[in-house]
């Protein structure tokens, strides 16, 4: 039997199958698109029932797009893909057809079918193909050891025992509890994400992006790294409105990415510029996210007395962003914007000052108190009415844009549905196990006599649950548990419920699960991965923040206005120092020894005392005298 061949290359039958998976993955998104608009109407269904639905949509449209190109993909490749698409569908369809029975049973009372235990089993295997594909080995593997530890437990020694767990119930609470793949973090995409990143593939269908880009330069025109600065500026007034770093990175995101994009930052440093920008917003006053008026009652003070020790932190951390965006626009020799674009202002938004409506919409619906989702859905209603205006649109115009727009959103957002999915995996896990419970008992184990020690066990701990909790709940969990360990080896109560609080927010930008910048990632089209590694290299500095006010609480606002003063110089010098050496760049491309020594500096100021505030000033002085001296000599070389 002959096969004929494609003009690709590839067998005709497979050129076949595959171009019907596509038609497909159109279906299955224009359908994720219906389904998101009638939640945002008329409410979510059951949640098991709504997170599923979301689940299964959005990674079906990533199996039926395949692992390549579609014109390459082979026969074998386009079965795996249908093999791998049943393996999300039945399953998910099992949660969404018998919910009743699924939210009625007895959790760990209710024996485990064996039919559930072979969906349980396939979908995860699903998931972890999923996660392979958009998000790298990395994360499958971490996910692996989670699953082994649930089976090795009773033979590790204490305080990684526990009793152990039959796979049974594993995948009980994995796959039919909401402890699992249908937790908080897929909850999260399904409930606002969706919405918001239809908004942005909204912009970019109907070419709307150019008055965004052309609005940014002209508002920062006259500065290096412009666009950026912007989205700094506009992602931390947003997130202080929503409260959420991931609404608000989808919301100004739609906005800001577009412009850095066309500015000419790369689309994964751009996505990590509004990831960083947008998680800031749950630390700036006056309003900072739930966990913060958690804070307030755990502490027994006042929220007003939380807002004043937020603010120099807060001011501290966007200083960090606007130099790392700043040292990385000098670094590629990007000019400043209105070089690119010379328009004036007020030309810019005669042209298309209707485009601020969606935004108006979005701004006045979470002010009001509304959800994102909500907000959300108003402001794609405000995009459709908008697109008329001034006769810029017709009617097949739109409803072109609006095709064009719900086929291409869910494929921006399969990569977060999937790292959302893997999230609430690992999650599961760690809520099934213990594993959070016994985490003072492992730090104390691992730290020692060493304060140090114990505040960097502490912030890796709160990374490590964030990627699959929400900011408050992370807050929680640690302020009850390792709270009391930091205050009683001699740190502040307000210290360290901000340490915990601060380092709980920056797990939303920390690999190797970081919503934030993966929802980033999704918004500019770019990897995820790449997008959360460039977020973390600009945080550098800011990571130093908690570890200063622990050790210097008087950048807390506690304390006589010359320790103020002093500790927020010396929090300022080592985030700066610390900045240069993320970026590698000051004035000119900066040697390893270099980059060094500004480290160095930068950890030397976080050490209380003026000796080592001295000796680290001492040594960026050296650093940067050196590098002018280099610098000098390079222009006279080239004379």
């Amino acid at each position: 039997m002959t096969h004929t061949a494609s003009h690709s290359g590839v067998p005709a039958e497979a050129h076949r199958l595959s171009a019907a998976l596509v038609h497909l993955a159109k279906a299955i998104a224009i359908a994720m698109t219906a389904y998101h608009l009638a939640v945002a109407v008329v409410g979510p269904p059951v949640t098991e029932v709504h997170r599923a639905t979301h689940f299964m949509l959005g990674v079906s449209v990533l199996f039926c797009l395949g692992a390549v190109d579609a014109q390459r993909r082979t026969l074998r490749q386009a079965l795996a893909d249908i093999l791998l698409l049943a393996a999300v569908v039945v399953p998910s369809g099992y949660i969404i057809l018998f919910s009743h029975y699924v939210t009625n049973r007895m959790l760990y009372v209710t024996p485990v079918t064996v039919t559930e235990g072979v969906l349980g089993i396939t979908v995860v295997l699903a998931v972890l193909e999923a996660t392979r594909r958009t998000l790298g080995w990395p994360l499958v593997v971490l996910a692996v050891l989670f699953a082994v530890y649930t089976q090795v437990g009773p033979y590790l020694p204490y305080p990684l025992w526990h009793r152990g767990y039959p796979a049974d119930q594993v995948i009980e609470h994995i796959y039919l509890s909401l402890d699992g793949l249908w937790g908080t973090p897929i909850g999260a995409s399904a409930s606002y994400i969706f919405l918001f990143v239809l908004f942005g593939a909204l912009l970019v269908a109907s070419g709307a992006g150019s008055f965004f880009s052309d609005l940014a330069n002209a508002i920062a025109g006259r500065f290096v790294g412009g666009p950026a600065k912007t989205a700094v500026i506009s992602s931390a007034l947003m997130s202080t409105l929503s409260g959420s770093s991931t609404a608000n990175v989808v919301t100004t995101g739609s906005f800001t990415i577009p412009a850095m994009k066309a500015y000419g930052y790369r689309k994964d440093f751009a996505a990590g510029v509004e990831a960083l920008a947008s998680t800031g917003g749950l630390i700036t006053p006056p309003v900072m996210g739930a966990a913060a008026f958690i804070m307030a009652d755990f502490l027994g003070v006042s929220y007003a007395e939380i807002m004043r020790a937020a603010l120099g932190p807060a001011i501290l951390y966007f200083t960090a962003i606007f130099v790392a965006v700043d040292l990385e626009a000098r670094s590629r020799g990007l000019r400043p914007a209105m070089a690119a674009s010379g328009r004036q202002l007020g030309a810019i938004l005669r042209d298309g000052v209707f485009m601020l409506m969606p935004l108006a919409a979005i701004v006045y619906f979470l002010v009001r108190g509304y959800t994102p989702a909500v907000a959300g859905f108003y402001g794609v209603v405000a995009f459709v009415l908008a697109m008329p205006v001034l006769g810029r649109k017709g009617f097949r115009d739109i409803l072109r844009t609006l095709w064009e727009a719900s086929v291409e959103a869910p494929k921006l957002l399969a990569p977060v549905v999937v790292a959302c999915a893997i999230g609430g995996f690992i999650a599961g896990i760690i809520s099934l196990t213990g594993l959070g419970v016994r985490l003072t008992a492992i730090i104390a184990s691992l730290a020692g006599d060493s304060a140090f020690l114990f505040l960097l066990l502490t912030m890796v701990v709160s990374i490590v649950l964030g990627m699959g909790m929400p900011t408050s709940a992370v807050y929680i969990v640690l302020a009850a548990i390792l709270a009391p360990g930091l205050i009683k080896i001699g740190f502040e109560p307000l210290a360290t419920h901000m340490f915990i609080f601060f380092s709980a927010v920056m797990s939303n930008i920390t690999p190797p699960l970081a919503i934030a910048s993966f929802a980033a990632a999704a918004v500019a089209n770019a990897d995820p991965w790449r997008t959360s590694l460039q977020a973390a290299r600009m945080a550098a500095g800011v990571f130093l923040l908690p570890f200063v006010f622990c050790y210097a609480p008087a950048l807390l606002g506690m304390g006589s206005a010359f320790e103020i003063v002093h500790a927020t110089a010396s929090a300022l010098i080592g985030i700066l120092c610390m900045s240069v050496a993320a970026i590698g760049w000051l004035a000119v491309p900066l040697a390893p020894w270099a980059r060094a020594i500004f480290f160095a500096a930068a950890v030397a100021l976080i050490v209380p005392g003026w000796t080592s505030d001295l000796a680290g000033l001492g040594a960026g002085l050296v650093a940067l005298a050196l590098i002018l001296a280099a610098r000098r000599r390079r222009r006279k070389q080239d004379q």
